[in-house]
């Protein structure tokens, strides 16, 4: 039953957000995350645990995305496209990314992903068991330049279970992943969802 709550609760933000948008606003095929209002923070941090939205804007040449999350433990990729999900786009569009407990086990999470454009919004749930670690940190990419060649990453979930606390991953990770993988190698796990535009 939270789950269809929260499912709820995650589409209708989603529109008001879209609807905030200016309709006359010309595409410039970039990823951003938004300023939300107190309102809209509220509601993300009382329905989940960790919450991203990332806005994307892209021109009529870009007719298809896809978002996945990718598992990493040390450093080494262990589950590749969890969750993967495609769907068309249009113009203008909102990409909401949230886990949240399960009632039943505290180790089991829910992650879940929608995109919402003005297509509809299209919703992935993937269930992962998550062990009890020390630290955690999560972070997102500020604004992204979106073109067909790359995977990008647009926002992180890091473990570990070093007691001396860690970082969260450093901006420039969102903009040359492969440059920064060695960061990963810091933590016990690291989830990334990553995006690809397609024309």
């Amino acid at each position: 039953m939270k789950k269809i709550y929260l499912s709820i609760i995650l589409s209708l933000l989603s529109f008001s957000l879209v609807a905030c948008k200016a309709d006359g606003q010309k595409s410039e095929n970039i990823l951003l995350v938004p300023e939300l209002t107190a309102r809209e923070k509220a509601i993300l941090e009382n329905s989940s645990e960790h919450s991203f939205l990332i806005d994307f804007s892209v021109d009529d040449t870009y007719k298809e995305m896809s978002v996945w999350v990718e598992k990493y433990e040390f450093g080494e990729l262990v589950e590749p496209e969890m969750g993967r999900m495609t769907t068309g786009i249009e113009k203008n569009g909102t990409i909401i990314f949230t886990t949240s407990k399960t009632d039943d086990d505290q180790k089991r999470s829910m992650f879940n992903v929608s995109i919402q454009n003005d297509d509809g919004t299209d919703t992935f749930t993937y269930p992962e068991t998550i062990d009890e670690m020390d630290s955690s940190v999560w972070g997102s990419a500020g604004k992204l330049k979106i073109n067909s060649t790359n995977k990008l990453a647009l926002a992180s979930i890091c473990y570990s279970s070093n007691q001396e606390g860690i970082h969260s991953l450093p901006t420039d990770f969102y903009s040359d992943m492969e440059g920064h993988m060695d960061e990963l190698k810091e933590y016990d796990v690291v989830y990334l969802l990553r995006s690809e535009f397609t024309k």
